[in-house]
């Protein structure tokens, strides 16, 4: 009994280590990796536990194992922006400017019920009300008001009442995002003339946004690492 009371404090203490080592975001927001990794690291703690016999050794170094590999991944794909995307998959554009694509949501399998109580539960039961919703990549619907719905500020009130919409994404870490080159209505020749005018070249940028009327976020290298 006391050499089992000590496994299953030892077995409590390291994964409070390891998961804390992985990151806040494998408490709530989890990825398909870092889910999956969470499965793996529960059924090699029990085991020790519930099976007297198995050396606390093997628990141990599986769950060492199972961190470099969470680490060693995250690593490679804070470099490789593919990588990411076959990992973790990309944002789904559920509702654009006002409209549904049911493209996108027979894509993600998501029915129009599971929309609306998505929309109600971030406080809109007018689909009228809704400019913007998009599925993220772990799973959580963010919703963006139309202005009409959106509090106003200073800077509203002075301005004509266009709709900005959502700021979409366009070059990421030098590389760019075509995607989100996309779906701001640009191409490539067009963001070059950009960076060209700014006096930048693509491996120079660290973020480049556009919304959807024409604003533009445009953010160096060195000014994220400053």
């Amino acid at each position: 009994m006391f050499t089992m009371l000590i496994r299953t404090v030892v077995v409590y203490f390291l994964l409070v280590i390891v998961i804390r080592i992985m990151g806040k975001r494998q408490i709530g927001e989890l990825q398909t990796s870092e889910f999956i990794i969470t499965i793996l690291l529960s059924e090699i703690a029990s085991a020790p536990i519930t099976t007297p016999n198995l050396p606390l050794s093997h628990c141990v170094l599986s769950v060492l194992v199972l961190l470099v590999l969470e680490l060693s991944v995250s690593f490679v794909l804070l470099r490789s922006n593919l990588l990411k995307r076959i990992f973790y998959g990309s944002p789904s554009v559920i509702i654009r400017r006002g409209r549904i694509d049911l493209r996108e949501m027979k894509r993600n399998r998501m029915e129009l019920e599971e929309l609306m109580a998505e929309l109600r539960q971030a406080g809109y039961s007018d689909l009228r009300d809704v400019y913007y919703a998009i599925l993220e990549d772990n799973g959580r619907l963010s919703v963006f008001p139309t202005s009409a719905q959106s509090t106003a500020t200073r800077e509203d009130i002075r301005a004509s009442g266009a709709e900005k919409g959502v700021a979409h994404i366009c070059v990421l870490d030098g590389q760019i995002v075509p995607d989100g080159l996309e779906l701001a209505g640009w191409d490539r020749s067009r963001l070059d003339d950009d960076l060209t005018s700014r006096r930048l070249s693509l491996p120079d940028v660290f973020l480049f946004t556009v919304d959807d009327a024409g604003g533009i976020c445009c953010v160096k290298k060195e000014d994220a690492l400053s």
